[in-house]
C-alpha cells in the first residue's frame, strides 16, 4: 500500500450550533497531517458554518484542506453525505456528525490500521458522552467476514455508516451509497451490503470517536409513520440483496431472524397509534423457534396479545 494516505472527513452539517465549534476542533487537531475536510451545508438554520469558519481562523494550517459545499435546499443526512463522498478527494473517507468529536490521534490510527491490514473498511470503538459521564463501547467485529454480516443484519454489532474509515475507490467502483428515499434506516441498508462486498475490513481497538448524547431523553423518541415504512422497506431491500448473492444459503437464517431484530426495533421507534401497523409484520417467521434472545421473544409475543402499553414502557423505561 502508498505510504501517504489521504483521509477525507465528511461532515454533513445542520443545526449544530451548540456543538460544532467542538466537533470542528477535535478535527482541525488531528495529529495527522494529510486530511481534507469536507463540510456540507444541508441549509442549516443556525450560525453552524459562520462558526466553522471562524474556527477555521484559528487553524491556519488546515484552511487550505477545508471545503464547504453548499445544498440548494435541505437534503437530509444521507443525502447530504453522498454529497460529501462525490466531493471527496481522498484515498479514503470517514463520515462524521456535527455534534461529535474526535479523539486527536483518531485519523492516524485509522491509517496505521488501513496500511498493516490493507483493508477497504477500518472500524473503531467509541465513547457515549453523557452530560455526568463517558461510557465506553466497546464493538464486536468477528474476523470472519460472514459472521460480521450476520451480526449487522441481526443489529448485533454498530451499523452505523459514521465512524468508518472507507476506500473510497471501493465505494465508488461498487456504487455503494444509500437508496434514494429511505428516512430512515439507509445505514441499515447500506453497511452490511458494504462489509459483504469489501475485500477485507479491519478494526482498532479502542474508542476514537465520542459519540455525544447530552440529550439523555433522545432515547425515548418516537418516529413518524413514514420513517417506520422506509425501515421496513430497508429490511425488504436486504432480504432482496442477500437472496440473491452467490452464497445466499449461508444467509437464510439470518435473515429470518433479521425480521424479528428489525420488528423489535420498529416497537422502539413507533408511537403507541402505530404499533396496530407493526404488529402484523412478518407473519412467516415464528417468534419461539428463533434464536433471538429471551427478552425480545417476550417482548414480541407481548405486543402480539395487544399489550402495546405494557411493551412501550419495557422498551422506553426499562430496556433503554
Amino acid at each position: 500500500m502508498q505510504q501517504t494516505i489521504k483521509v477525507s472527513i465528511c461532515v454533513p452539517v445542520y443545526g449544530a450550533e451548540k456543538f460544532i465549534e467542538k466537533c470542528a476542533r477535535s478535527l482541525f487537531e488531528q495529529d495527522y497531517p494529510d486530511i481534507e475536510y469536507v463540510f456540507v451545508n444541508d441549509c442549516t438554520p443556525d450560525r453552524s458554518i459562520e462558526m466553522i469558519r471562524q474556527v477555521l481562523a484559528d487553524y491556519p494550517q488546515r484552511q487550505a484542506s477545508v471545503k464547504i459545499v453548499e445544498h440548494e435546499h435541505n437534503c437530509g443526512l444521507s443525502a447530504s453525505r453522498h454529497t460529501g463522498v462525490l466531493h471527496a478527494t481522498g484515498d479514503y473517507f470517514i463520515h462524521f456528525d456535527d455534534d461529535d468529536y474526535m479523539e486527536p490521534d483518531a485519523i492516524s490510527r485509522y491509517v496505521a490500521c488501513a496500511k498493516e491490514t490493507e483493508a477497504d473498511i477500518v472500524m473503531a470503538d467509541y465513547n457515549f458522552v453523557f452530560l455526568d459521564t463517558v461510557v465506553p463501547h466497546y464493538d464486536i467485529v468477528p474476523s470472519d467476514k460472514t459472521d460480521y454480516v450476520k451480526r449487522l443484519l441481526t443489529r448485533r454489532s454498530t451499523i452505523q455508516i459514521w465512524g468508518r474509515l472507507i476506500r473510497r475507490s471501493f465505494v465508488m467502483a461498487n456504487n455503494l451509497f444509500a437508496p434514494d428515499g429511505l428516512d430512515l434506516s439507509e445505514d441499515f441498508v447500506l453497511v452490511p451490503v458494504m462489509v459483504y462486498k469489501a475485500a477485507k475490513v479491519a478494526k482498532v481497538d479502542a474508542p476514537l470517536i465520542n459519540y455525544v448524547k447530552y440529550n439523555t431523553a433522545s432515547g425515548s423518541t418516537v418516529v413518524r409513520r413514514r420513517g417506520l415504512e422506509t425501515t421496513v422497506k430497508a429490511m425488504e431491500m436486504l432480504c432482496d440483496f442477500f437472496s440473491s448473492v452467490p452464497d445466499a444459503a449461508l444467509y437464510t437464517e439470518t435473515l429470518q431472524q433479521a425480521k424479528l431484530h428489525n420488528k423489535v426495533t420498529l416497537y422502539g421507534l413507533a408511537a403507541l397509534d402505530d404499533y396496530a401497523y407493526v404488529r402484523p409484520l412478518y407473519p412467516d417467521v415464528s417468534v419461539w423457534h428463533s434464536a433471538i434472545g429471551l427478552k425480545k421473544k417476550l417482548l414480541l409475543v407481548l405486543a402480539g396479545w395487544g399489550f402495546d402499553r405494557l411493551v412501550f414502557l419495557c422498551i422506553h423505561r426499562v430496556i433503554k
